[in-house]
């Protein structure tokens, strides 16, 4: 049961994600050998494309799930979304699910029409220094640059806190549902996803 589940988590998104933390560190590299724009925006780009293929691979587990387990799509977002809580401390992360399918629709769509998401296009990932303040103490990167999604009202979150809670509540979720996943420890964008 869930095994095509399973293994995307496994086999596509840990993969996925590692790929989008390898992109976060070269434009922190980049960044810090040099803060204007022009000497970052490769890896600016390429960390803003790996945390879009991330949150495809993230979003992809819904439609290998919610038919196996008759559900409804909107339900099993709402269980998944209880669920995003940080590995290490249990604290709630509010739309992190969310931004993460706006994020995999944006790159697929550009512009949304699905009210239900919290972006409405591609314009609302950005690569820009949050600064203090902003977001969770602690979340993502402490300065520079990184990959940040803005929600229609205005507020912006980094996408390393959203990406491995998204995750670790799949990890969760398919634990609940009888899903034979191997023993961990698994990490993601350097938060602990399952042990």
């Amino acid at each position: 049961m869930l095994d095509n589940a399973v293994d995307q988590l496994l086999h596509n998104v840990l993969p996925a994600a590692a790929d989008y933390d390898s992109a976060e560190q070269a434009l922190t590299v980049a960044f810090n050998a040099d803060e204007s724009p022009p000497a970052w925006e490769a890896e600016a780009r390429t960390a803003k494309r790996r945390a879009a293929e991330l949150a495809i691979a993230i979003d992809g587990l819904t439609d290998r799930v919610f038919r196996e387990l008759a559900m409804t799509k909107p339900g099993l977002r709402a269980n998944l979304a209880a669920l995003c809580t940080w590995p290490d401390t249990g604290e709630p992360r509010t739309g992190a699910l969310e931004r993460v399918r706006g994020v995999a629709n944006a790159y697929k769509h550009r512009y949304l029409t699905d009210t239900s998401l919290t972006i409405t296009s591609d314009a609302d990932i950005l690569v820009v220094g949050l600064g203090w303040g902003l977001d969770g103490w602690g979340v993502g990167k402490p300065s520079g640059v990184e990959v940040l999604v803005r929600e229609t009202g205005g507020t912006a979150y980094k996408f390393l806190g959203d990406a491995p809670v998204a995750i670790a509540a799949w990890f969760k979720f398919l634990q609940q549902h009888g899903a034979v996943l191997p023993p961990g420890p698994f990490k993601a964008c350097n938060l602990h996803v399952h042990r």
